[in-house]
């Protein structure tokens, strides 16, 4: 199932606000993607070892649940395993959520 359109121009705001303000050209890339009701953050970095070769990594996932209207966040372990977000705060608005993942409290999201 798709998000709602509602959803989805919510999420073009707050998460295209986000990738543009994190995002460094030729250093750091941040984009989100769409798929059924999840979105999913992630960010690229050039290879230390090979600039050529850029490298991703999942930073979050937002999936949105059509029957109570909440988000709900999840965070990527290094074994690219998505997990609740641990706070108990994981159950939201998306623009709760987003906060959340730019301010970061728990340092789980950005490096």
């Amino acid at each position: 199932m798709a998000l709602p359109e509602t959803e989805r121009q919510r999420v073009g705001i707050l998460l295209g606000l986000l990738c543009e303000q994190r995002s460094i050209p030729d250093q750091v890339i941040v984009r989100y993607d769409t798929r059924g009701n999840s979105v999913t953050l992630s960010e690229s970095r050039p290879l230390f070892i090979d600039p050529a070769i850029w490298n991703e990594i999942k930073i979050a996932r937002f999936e949105y649940t059509p029957e109570t209207l909440h988000w709900t966040l999840y965070w990527f372990d290094r074994k690219d395993r998505r997990q609740p977000y641990p706070t108990g705060r994981n159950r939201d608005t998306l623009e709760r959520l987003v906060r959340e993942v730019e301010s970061d409290p728990t340092g789980i999201f950005w490096e």
